[in-house]
């Protein structure tokens, strides 16, 4: 008896855990999830410093100035950034300051060079500034001892510059874990073979590499089994030497499908067989030596569904990921959609606003086989099991596959902060 969809996903992540911590460098850790809590060891700035190219001054040296009535200021020096200012600034004097560099002691103020006229040795000042105008001021950026980047973040390119502001060349973060794609079929061809007769392109794999890099996971795609019970279960005991195992296809009745027989040989710890949800109905799911093992069914779309549904969940939180699904916002049916009734159906849909309301519509033609389809969806809307057609108008869950479809939702939003968090 098939179980749900979410009891499935619920044994997943029940089998899974975080696998470990690695050191790396940050030049190579974009994307990657951090495992420690960083702190500032000091202010960042470490010093007062310009915003602007300007002159520092005293602020209350320059409270009438005005075009109609310049204030004449001694230049006292040039401070470029990288430079320590060598005078203080008293009274009727100027510090001519690149941005970046130091604050003279004495200034409290920077006037952009844009409100200025002047020669090398004095300046006019155009217009009065307030106290700290253009100032950046020390510890702007974080101070010693603030919680700059928690434990669970996936870096981005500005927590990478963060890191070496701190100095923080090496760093400690979740291992990634390794995924061994085994592909089965005598009909697949490698994708610099152009298929003849009944040959197809092992498309599958390259989806799949592609899908688990894009979840924080290391793809190794392993040589085609053919069917063969002995081709196939040969392969299969080469990917248990990775953190988990895919195999795509073998996973029905058919006489040649031997991916469930080589399994269970292998000994398999079996958790579910059939999961009630279109596509990907045939999905296994089991454990050998604590990794999990994903019997994914053949056809692209079901491979795809059931990946984006319970491998990419399990690939999140073995990476130290906090958050796991795929962000779940509302949208309107555009149009009358059929589901199949009894099952959990997944359909393939582009989002779009209509009248301020997020709207999704199929792609076309739902067949397990179709990817294209898949291509051109922005999410997945989740059909309930217990209906057999949503309306136009009808509200329905959908799973956002494409960000930038909804980009410009306040529920999009929320449904990312949650993942954030």
């Amino acid at each position: 008896m098939p179980i749900s969809a979410d009891e499935a996903l619920q044994i997943v992540l029940d089998q899974v855990a975080i696998l470990g911590v690695e050191r790396a460098s940050i030049g190579s850790a974009l994307g990657r999830v951090i495992s420690e809590e960083i702190n500032s060891p000091r202010d960042i700035p470490g010093f007062a410093n310009s915003a602007m190219d300007g002159y520092a001054v005293r602020a209350a040296d320059i409270a009438r100035a005005s075009e109609g009535n310049p204030v004449r200021l001694r230049v006292l020096e040039t401070v470029a950034a990288g430079m320590v200012p060598t005078c203080k600034v008293g009274t009727g004097e100027a510090a001519r300051t690149m941005t970046g560099a130091p604050i003279a002691e004495g200034a409290d103020a920077i006037v952009p060079v844009e409100r200025t006229r002047g020669t090398e040795a004095a300046v006019e000042i155009l217009a009065s500034a307030e106290k700290g105008a253009f100032v950046r001021p020390r510890g702007e950026d974080v101070e010693r001892g603030d919680h700059v980047i928690a434990a669970g973040k996936a870096l981005s390119a500005a927590d990478i510059g963060m890191l070496a502001s701190l100095n923080r060349a090496i760093i400690d973060v979740y291992r990634r874990p390794r995924v061994a794609i085994v592909a089965t079929g005598d009909e697949l061809v490698d994708i610099d073979q152009v298929p003849t007769g009944a040959q197809v392109v092992n498309s599958s794999a390259y989806a799949l590499a592609a899908a688990i890099s894009e979840a924080g996971g290391e793809p190794v795609v392993l040589k085609v089994a053919r069917d063969r019970a002995e081709e196939v279960r040969a392969r299969l005991s080469e990917a248990l030497a990775f953190d988990v195992v895919l195999s795509t296809g073998g996973v029905s009745v058919g006489q040649f499908d031997h991916v469930k027989q080589a399994l269970d040989d292998l000994g398999l710890r079996q958790l579910f067989h059939g999961v009630a949800q279109k596509p990907g109905r045939p999905l296994k799911f089991g454990t050998m030596d604590e990794r999990p093992v994903f019997g994914l069914p053949g056809n692209p779309v079901s491979t795809m569904v059931c990946f984006y549904l319970y491998v990419r969940p399990a690939l999140r939180k073995m990476g130290g990921r906090r958050t796991f699904g795929l962000p779940r916002i509302s949208a309107r049916c555009a149009t009358d959609i059929r589901i199949v009734n009894g099952l959990t159906e997944f359909v393939r849909v582009t989002l779009e606003r209509r009248d301020g309301e997020l709207c999704a519509t199929p792609t076309g033609n739902q067949s397990s086989g179709v990817l294209s389809s898949l291509g051109r969806a922005h999410a997945l809307l989740i059909g309930p099991r217990e209906v057999s057609l949503l309306r136009a108008g009808d509200q329905a869950t959908v799973l956002v596959l494409d960000d930038a479809a909804a980009v410009d939702t306040e529920a999009f939003f929320e449904a990312r902060l949650r993942q954030a968090n």
